[in-house]
């Protein structure tokens, strides 16, 4: 995944803005805090198109008949994350993607060694990598405070020592056996004679992971000034400025956000830059599922295409 820092900032932001948007039913600001946990999951998903629509009809029917009402706002938590995850994407690719000069879904359709895929150069790609690693290291310093802010902490950009990175080895290993042990990643009698097929499907699954935490970790710290020029980190991606942006932080802090501001973010949909973009789709991506669920629209559709 591109930028996962980034797809969390804009979940926890759009967690934040929507308790003033009056354009939605209450259950979706109810949700997207009580199940915060479970909207971070969905944010870091893929293929929503495929499963978002169906899982909204499903908990939208338990909830009118009363039935496994807690699975139901659970589920709904979880596609209101993978809505961010939507918008952030179908901002973001074409960003990353003009930066590197090559198609970011044909970037990551060649690391996975999707079969028929052209190869990208690998200076396309390394570049595209260092690009999203600033914009994340920017984000960890502006939304999560320098780690500050729940639930990453300062460790997540903290340089380690030799044996600080032999831990974080152990504990990589760890997850990935808590991964395979899971019972829907765990194979099963039937298919143990049939163990690479299983695997195939096993990392056809799982997210594939390309910006490494060494460079998250060596960009935060050691900031490259020509680079962070060079990207627009604090030009175009992430502005102070930026009124959606400016809503998002005086949340954050518990201060009001003032009537022009509300006016321009929740009415005007105003934004100035990159980031500021991420959060007015995702606000533009809930409030078209909010259609769906008050019977407005047939089928569940957000602006762009939905990646």
């Amino acid at each position: 995944m591109s930028d996962m820092v980034t797809h969390w900032a804009a979940f926890e932001d759009c967690r934040r803005l929507v308790q003033l948007d009056d354009k939605l039913p209450p259950i979706f600001r109810e949700v997207i805090e009580s199940g915060r946990e479970v909207g971070r999951l969905g944010t870091l998903t893929r293929l929503g198109k495929v499963w978002m629509q169906p899982m909204l009809e499903t908990a939208l029917a338990q909830l009118k008949a009363c039935a496994e009402e807690d699975k139901a706002r659970r589920n709904l938590a979880f596609v209101l994350g993978g809505l961010v995850h939507q918008a952030t994407d179908n901002v973001m690719k074409p960003v990353l993607s003009n930066m590197a000069g090559a198609s970011w879904t044909q970037m990551q359709a060649s690391l996975r060694g999707t079969p028929n895929t052209p190869k990208v150069n690998a200076e396309s790609v390394e570049l595209a990598h260092e690009f999203s690693a600033y914009l994340d290291a920017e984000v960890f310093r502006q939304v999560y405070l320098d780690g500050d802010a729940e639930p990453l902490s300062k460790f997540f950009m903290g340089e380690l020592s030799d044996d600080g990175h032999a831990f974080e080895e152990f504990i990589r290993a760890l997850f990935q056996r808590s991964l395979l042990s899971a019972h829907t990643l765990n194979p099963t009698a039937d298919n143990m004679d049939n163990m690479a097929d299983w695997l195939d499907n096993l990392f056809g699954l799982v997210q594939p992971y390309f910006v490494e935490v060494d460079r998250w970790v060596r960009v935060y710290q050691h900031p490259d000034p020509e680079k962070i020029e060079r990207f627009g980190v604090r030009t175009s991606f992430y502005r102070t400025d930026d009124p959606v942006i400016r809503a998002a932080r005086a949340l954050q802090h518990g201060t009001p956000v003032d009537a022009a501001t509300r006016s321009a973010v929740y009415d005007n949909g105003a934004y100035v830059c990159i980031y500021g973009e991420i959060l007015q789709t995702s606000l533009a991506y809930i409030r078209a599922a909010a259609a769906f669920w008050r019977g407005e629209a047939k089928d569940l559709t957000a602006p762009g295409s939905m990646v």
